[in-house]
């Protein structure tokens, strides 16, 4: 009996406002090649990548009345719970299949202890139904600890709270002074200089560092 070929793959963009989080993930979509792209966007930052849905039913016409590559972001209203809506958007993505879903904000919709029903199904079975998952977080310390651990790619940048760069030199098995250096820096020559750690877990590699830089324009 063959066994399932796709691989699991679950990328977290960790870091606190103005780390650098948004510019990596923005960069990283570009690269993705699933058919599908899904962004659950609760506070509207995505508008170059996708178009916004704020309701259940046009964003499930989205995907189910057209053919051909789909992408959408949805973003949430005042109406509904937004953990509802969350659950909501995870399940349809689920439904869907074969797709880029990127869930943002993730201390607002999961807990260490507890995230939606749909959001742990991604989590567990996304890799049955050709799911690329990309999840950030401001508060790592805060949010579901079923998802760091089960990421095959982690991408840390500065975290301004010691319990989230504690929660983080444990989700990446690394010393805990590797993400209290992690910083952004600024000056006349290299412009922005934005610092991270990452890991591959599907890789026998250490932790490597890295950055991102903004030179200024002339």
């Amino acid at each position: 009996m063959s066994g399932v070929k796709n691989k699991p793959c679950i990328e977290a963009y960790i870091g606190a406002t103005g780390s650098g989080k948004g510019v990596s993930i923005k960069r990283r979509l570009k690269t993705l090649g699933a058919k599908h792209l899904l962004i659950w966007d609760p506070r509207d930052e995505y508008g170059a990548e996708a178009p916004s849905y704020s309701d259940r039913r046009s964003l499930t016409l989205a995907f189910h009345g057209k053919k051909g590559r789909i992408k959408a972001r949805y973003v949430a209203n005042d109406r509904e719970k937004l953990a509802d809506q969350f659950d909501f958007v995870c399940r349809l993505a689920f439904d869907v299949g074969n797709m880029t879903f990127l869930a943002e904000e993730l201390s607002d919709v999961t807990q260490p202890s507890w995230a939606p029903p749909a959001w742990r199904k991604l989590l567990t079975q996304g890799r049955h139904k050709a799911m690329v998952i990309l999840g950030a977080a401001q508060r790592p310390a805060m949010i579901d600890k079923a998802f760091l651990g089960g990421c095959t790619y982690i991408r840390c940048f500065t975290l301004r709270y010691p319990q989230d760069r504690k929660a983080m030199a444990d989700a990446m098995d690394v010393d805990r002074a590797r993400i209290d250096a992690l910083a952004t820096t600024e000056d006349d020559v290299r412009g922005t200089v934005i610092g991270y750690l990452e890991r591959d877990f599907r890789t026998a590699d250490e932790a490597k560092a890295g950055n991102i830089k903004f030179r200024p324009s002339t």
